[in-house]
């Protein structure tokens, strides 16, 4: 990457850390439970590798997020109790970065929700951006196929949860 693009970059990075870090800081209600945030990077290029990173450090800096990351997706049951509200996806070769949920967006609980909503946000400018690395659109499981299916074999397997607040009310409406 050249110089030029390097400082675009740098700077945009900045301008975007100063901003969250103005907004949560702004807030004096107080902080709830970070988000559980998985993070899979399947790609293998430097390239994606250091925009995943740049894009970590901004969500980090929401403090918003507890996030772990591995390089491929959990086919397998969970064997330990530590379950995720969101998972993020950068896959090998679409150009697309999926963000999986348990449960449609508007069904999560109100922080997940939020946090969902600044998830997508970041993701947008990181991926979509005019200097973006590695450019991707940024899709959920109300947008693809895959961010859907994967949704539900992470939910089913326990990689995903779904937390005591997210039910629909609409669904516990009517006869029981």
């Amino acid at each position: 990457m050249n110089p030029q693009k390097r400082v675009i970059v740098a700077s945009a990075i900045l301008a975007l850390l100063v901003v969250l870090a103005a907004s949560v800081w702004g807030d004096e209600t107080p902080s709830p439970e970070p988000v559980r945030l998985l993070v899979i990077d399947e790609t293998h290029s430097i390239q994606s590798s250091l925009q995943i990173g740049q894009f970590a450090l901004a969500l980090k800096g929401t403090g918003l997020f507890d996030m772990d990351a591995r390089t491929d997706i959990p086919l397998d049951g969970n064997s330990n109790d530590w379950a995720y509200d969101l998972v993020l996806i950068v896959p090998e070769s679409p150009s697309q970065l999926w963000i999986v949920t348990a449960d449609l967006p508007q069904a999560l609980s109100p922080p997940v929700q939020a946090a969902f909503q600044v998830l997508k946000n970041i993701a947008s400018r990181v991926y979509e951006g005019e200097s973006a690395l590695d450019a991707r659109s940024v899709v959920d499981v109300t947008q693809d196929l895959f961010p859907a299916i994967y949704g539900g074999l992470l939910a089913q397997n326990g990689w995903l949860r779904f937390l005591p607040g997210s039910a629909n009310p609409s669904l516990s409406e009517g006869g029981s």
